[in-house]
């Protein structure tokens, strides 16, 4: 019976192995495994309608889901910061010197419009969109992942799309899509790389800064 239920996840794991569910585990395995930090650039729609060139250092320490964001472009978030935590953002405004508190499934980048409901974990923003994934493509060891939601309307957007590095399966690049075909996201992965870091310095602000609670 061993025998058999071993042979069953051995081929379980086979099937899913090159299909879009199993691609998002292996990259969410992998981002889970140590802690990382990357820079992430590109373009972004503001809720204006706006265009705008976004970039950003991400800094990741899995064991105590903990995301921090530093941004350094567009000028109006330069030098913010937001650290994600497993129930509450924390949104740093440089101008103001202040520290916005959302509750985690409320959050939005200030200046942006963006939500940060599920930064940092594909697999989680594919449950909480109701997403269907598919493979779209593999190519040049890179594997193009493409997801529809259940309800555009209540998502927000018609698709997304999600560029995967075979080997290792970290994220390259990242588009997302409105309900009318625009791009509302371009955004490109790069530097990605393991990195010593400690939930103080993540969860680390000025000391003076005013704190809000929304």
């Amino acid at each position: 019976m061993r025998r058999i239920a071993g042979l069953g996840l051995l081929l379980l794991a086979v099937a899913l192995a090159g299909t879009a569910e199993g691609w998002l585990k292996k990259s969410e395995a992998y981002l889970k495994a140590a802690p990382w930090r990357a820079e992430i650039a590109g373009e972004m729609r503001t809720p204006a309608g706006e265009r705008t060139r976004v970039a950003m250092r991400v800094y990741a320490l899995p064991s105590e889901r903990i995301v921090r964001i530093e941004f350094l472009a567009p000028d109006s978030v330069a030098d913010n910061f937001v650290v994600i935590t497993p129930q509450k953002v924390l949104n740093y405004l440089f101008l103001t010197n202040q520290v916005v508190v959302y509750p985690r499934e409320r959050a939005r980048i200030e200046g942006l419009g963006v939500s940060l409901s599920a930064f940092g974990s594909f697999e989680e923003f594919g449950r909480r969109a109701d997403l269907r994934w598919e493979v779209a493509g593999e190519r040049d060891g890179v594997v193009r992942l493409l997801g529809v939601p259940e309800d555009p309307e209540e998502a927000g957007f018609s698709r997304v799309e999600l560029e995967l590095k075979a080997d290792p399966p970290v994220p390259l690049r990242y588009r997302v899509w409105d309900l009318e075909g625009e791009l509302l996201a371009d955004l490109v992965w790069r530097s990605f790389a393991r990195a010593k870091l400690m939930k103080e310095d993540l969860l680390a602000y000025p000391p003076d800064a005013e704190v809000i609670e929304k």
